[in-house]
């Protein structure tokens, strides 16, 4: 359906014809664009100051007056009475905040509110205040950033006034007032990624038990003074039981701590089989690429065989 839209400021006209699309589309640029440099010229041409404007409408069809979507539109009226507002809930209105957006909400809410146009960086870290918010790190960089975006400007009234005063735009009065809150998407902090989970290695030994050792037939290994004898008397006796003739750190910790329930860590492990090299034949695990297993050599069998018979004296 074609509509026609015609209306009048003053002595400025607007009329469009077409889809509702494109009656809004070139009503918007009218309004926003044309309409204040033609109210301008008027005034400087003639020094006239604007009256309040009557906009007269002229066959505008009721559907282009409501917005196609049902979602509703987030705007704040330019006229609303703040005097019982306060900063926190004004900024309820707008969601999730960039720093760079509350400054301009907090300064348009005091210069709505009280009448306070004129703005510096002491300003908006009170405005950090006044809001509860996380103070920012830098507020004179915030507001150059601001300045960059043409949502505010020097203060004429005040140049030589430090630290440096600013005032709002018009386009950061429009910005304000036609805010639309940011999806939760932009706002979303940061998250430091987590940290692979590794499984846990599994013991070629773990299905043993200490009844499988025949223990009686040899020393008691935890009255061994040290660790390294505990843990060579360990790997011999798994050894000459047949249950196996390879170990890894990981068998070690498995045999030691798992199944005879002696306290064992890698650390202790690795230095009985780093300072006693000759003792064992090593191989790259094929379980763990990046691990090796050993053997017992004749070093480290006579060195528990020494244990079996101090023992048996």
């Amino acid at each position: 359906m074609e509509n026609r839209v015609k209306f009048k400021i003053g002595e400025i006209e607007f009329e469009a014809e077409g889809s509702a699309e494109t009656i809004e589309r070139e009503r918007n640029i009218f309004l926003n664009s044309l309409l204040p440099a033609a109210v301008d010229a008027i005034v400087r041409t003639r020094g006239d100051v604007q009256a309040t404007p009557y906009i007269e409408a002229v066959n505008q069809p009721t559907a282009l007056l409501e917005p196609e979507s049902k979602e509703e539109l987030h705007s704040i009226s330019p006229t609303k009475d703040l005097s019982r507002t306060s900063l926190v809930s004004f900024l309820n209105n707008f969601g999730k905040l960039s720093d760079q957006d509350f400054a301009l909400i907090a300064a348009y809410y005091y210069e709505k509110k009280d009448g306070i146009k004129s703005f510096s960086s002491e300003n908006v870290k009170q405005y950090y205040t006044d809001a509860r918010r996380t103070k920012y790190s830098n507020n004179s960089e915030l507001l150059k950033q601001l300045a960059q975006k043409g949502f505010i400007m020097d203060d004429s009234n005040a140049e030589k006034a430090i630290p440096k005063q600013y005032v709002l735009t018009d386009e950061g009065l429009r910005y304000v007032e036609n805010y639309q809150p940011k999806e939760d998407s932009e706002e979303k902090p940061k998250t430091t990624s987590q940290r692979k989970k590794r499984n846990k290695q599994t013991s070629i030994y773990s299905s043993l038990s200490a009844d499988d050792l025949n223990l009686k037939n040899y020393p008691e290994i935890k009255r061994q003074k040290t660790f390294k004898e505990q843990m060579l008397l360990t790997l011999y006796i798994v050894t000459m039981e047949g249950k196996g003739e390879n170990f890894s750190v990981v068998d070690v910790q498995c045999l030691m701590t798992d199944i005879l329930g002696l306290p064992s860590s890698s650390n202790q492990i690795s230095d009985v089989f780093s300072k006693n090299r000759s003792w064992f034949k090593s191989e790259q695990d094929p379980s763990n690429k990046k691990a090796y297993s050993r053997k017992l050599l004749q070093g480290a069998k006579d060195f528990a065989q020494s244990i079996i018979a101090k023992t048996a004296e």
